[in-house]
């Protein structure tokens, strides 16, 4: 990429820069190599790195001191604009898993926030999770569309799935235990068991997810306490588990002692949805759902429940993680599936949905896709030529995004050759949307290119 580049190296450098940095594989406040290592690894001089770092600070890029280093800088935002009006739009991003958004949705955003800002009380205070009768209400509401029969007071409000995933290893494993979970599986859960010191051990996994045999006999090699299982739409496979599997999960665990978490942040997109996992075996399930990843990405609020003995632990440990931070998103959401704009919004989600994926399946008509109608991603497999890692490169330098599947291995399972094409926000026009399928349509069937030496 440096070695062919037709403009000035040290510009290469500073673009390519740019763009590790849009595309998200530097971060705010990440340490960039020291000018002496990147001129050696690029095969440059010096002075030509410095003349880069330069520039990228100029640009406001970077940020560094003498004898500090130089960091990758957080983005200076314009006080008179807000952040929705910063988004890239050089990038199509086909990596980022979130609910489209619309007029919609803006709207009853914004109708929601002038009712708060009528009686803005609620958000001054930060009442405990039991205090939240009414929002604890709300999560009985949304968790009976799921097929999830309890009381308010067995409800406890989390900052997202994310947070209940967390509080429920928190609270039933400990340090050095084993957890099982999909041999691919959402970052959320691998990143929760490694900052709780937890072992994750991958389950073999296919259409339907994970496979029952595979899973009695990881536990009779390695016994584990808790299985976490994504049964409706997998991240990124998009499996989606049968009922009569999801039984003979829900047995199994009985048989063996083991508690289950239910991690169902897809399932109230799927209409006629089949009984979650807790309904077979409600006195050893978690189960963690979220309107974040159905409603709108913004609003961090979710629901969870758990066996009736596990209550008062969980509540436990709501203080440790700040749990109720977020007052006003538990406020929007209690609100928006009271008076029906969360039904209102999943209706709208599932028919976007539909349309999309059968865009992508008229677009991608001769490729190996794994999708479902309402899924919010689709499980790409890539013809022999491509390995994932060189796809994603490739499409990157022709300003796409798509997710590698590197991020959503457990263990050390060889990395699968499939990338996962998200459906969702970034590409919020559907002309954008249909233009960036088609570019990975057409990367599909090139000769792979050169691979980049820069990062």
């Amino acid at each position: 990429m440096i070695e062919n580049a037709t403009r000035p190296r040290y510009k290469a450098i500073v673009e390519a820069l740019e763009l590790a940095i849009r595309s998200k594989q530097l971060y705010p406040g990440q340490q960039l190599p020291t000018q002496r290592a990147l001129a050696r690894a690029l095969r440059v001089s010096v002075q030509t790195v410095s003349k880069a770092y330069v520039e990228a600070q100029r640009r406001g890029l970077t940020t560094g001191a003498v004898g500090r280093g130089t960091f990758v800088q957080y983005a200076r935002i314009n006080q008179s604009e807000s952040l929705a009006h910063n988004r890239g739009t050089n990038v199509l991003d086909f990596a980022n898993l979130a609910p489209v958004v619309s007029d919609l949705h803006l709207s009853a955003l914004k109708q929601a926030l002038i009712n708060l800002a009528k009686d803005p009380a609620c958000l001054l205070e930060r009442p405990s999770a039991q205090e939240l009768a009414l929002h604890r209400q709300a999560g009985v509401a949304w968790l009976e569309r799921n097929g999830i029969d309890v009381i308010a007071e067995e409800v406890i409000i989390t900052n997202g799935a994310a947070h209940g995933v967390w509080m429920t290893m928190a609270s039933t494993v400990g340090i050095g235990d084993v957890v099982a979970t999909e041999a691919l599986a959402a970052p959320s859960i691998i990143i929760n068991a490694s900052r709780l010191k937890l072992r994750l051990r991958g389950i073999e996994l296919d259409e339907e997810g994970i496979i029952p045999e595979a899973l009695e006999e990881a536990h009779r090699r390695e016994p584990f306490k808790l299985l976490c299982i994504t049964p409706c739409y997998n991240n990124p496979t998009v499996s989606l588990m049968k009922e009569p599997r999801r039984a003979k999960i829900a047995d199994i665990a009985r048989r063996y002692g083991m508690l289950i978490l239910e991690h169902d942040v897809f399932g109230p997109l799927i209409p006629r949805r089949p009984k979650p996992i807790w309904h077979f075996a409600p006195e050893r399930t978690f189960y963690v759902s979220s309107l974040s990843s159905t409603l709108m990405s913004s609003l961090r609020a979710g629901y969870m429940v758990g066996p009736a003995t596990t209550i008062s632990r969980i509540l436990s440990h709501l203080p440790v993680t700040e749990s109720m931070g977020n007052t006003w998103a538990a406020e929007v959401a209690a609100r928006w599936i009271f008076d029906g704009t969360a039904d209102l919004m999943i209706d709208w989600q599932r028919k976007k949905l539909e349309m999309r994926n059968n865009m992508v399946a008229k677009i991608l008509n001769h490729s190996d896709v794994a999708s479902h109608l309402h899924a919010m991603h689709i499980w790409l497999h890539l013809p022999e030529q491509w390995r994932s890692r060189h796809f994603v490169e490739q499409a990157r330098s022709r300003g796409l995004l798509v997710a590698s599947p590197e991020s959503f291995i457990v263990g050390r399972a060889a990395e699968p050759h499939a990338v996962r094409i998200a459906l969702g926000d970034t590409n919020r026009e559907d002309h954008q949307f249909a233009q960036g399928i088609q570019l990975i349509s057409t990367l599909l069937h090139e000769p792979p290119g050169p691979i980049s030496a820069l990062y």
